[in-house]
């Protein structure tokens, strides 16, 4: 049964992780013809387009996209519950709520990775590739505003390191809310 568990927590991971990309790449509207963003936008585009039918965008927000994402978390958080032994059942507005905390949880981890790639792929292949620029497009609007504020020292930018100090010490203070919560409910 632990694998069973294992299987379906990494897939409803790894869909929420392709549907935060599919988002955070319209938002920050990198180039469509990358490989690697083709590959996303054809990975989702069977399930996302029928539902684009039924819920409209509002305005520039992928609401559709948005509604998925929702309803991938929720799935996440009730197979937790289900199938990952918790001692504690919880209500289903509580399952409302930790939806939300999975989607942050999911983009918080999902943006260290792609920080860490891009980190290693900055001193192997100096961004000569698709998968770099994409890494880029993505990650430069976050990095930046702490470039600004430190320069690189010599040739080590030391930008990455603060983003993910600042990132993991943000992971460690919304476990701290939930575990609040999970007490005053």
């Amino acid at each position: 049964m632990t694998s069973l568990y294992f299987l379906g927590k990494t897939i409803l991971t790894l869909c929420l992780y392709i549907l935060i990309l599919r988002l955070w790449m319209q938002t920050a509207r990198v180039n469509f013809y990358n490989p690697f963003t083709q590959f996303i936008v054809k990975i989702t585009q069977p399930i996302i387009s029928p539902l684009r039918k039924v819920i409209p965008s509002i305005k520039r927000m992928d609401t559709a996209t948005w509604v998925l994402l929702y309803f991938v978390a929720v799935m996440k958080i009730v197979f937790i519950y289900y199938y990952g032994m918790m001692n504690k059942p919880i209500w289903s507005y509580e399952y409302l709520l930790y939806a939300i905390a999975a989607i942050v949880h999911a983009f918080g981890y999902l943006l260290f990775w792609l920080l860490l790639f891009r980190a290693i792929s900055s001193w192997v292949s100096r961004g000569q590739s698709g998968a770099d620029e994409l890494l880029a497009q993505l990650t430069e609007p976050l990095i930046s505003p702490i470039r600004r504020i430190v320069p690189p020292i010599g040739m080590i930018d030391i930008s990455f390191m603060i983003f993910v100090f600042i990132l993991m010490f943000l992971n460690m203070f919304a476990i701290d809310i939930v575990g609040y919560l999970w007490l005053i409910l």
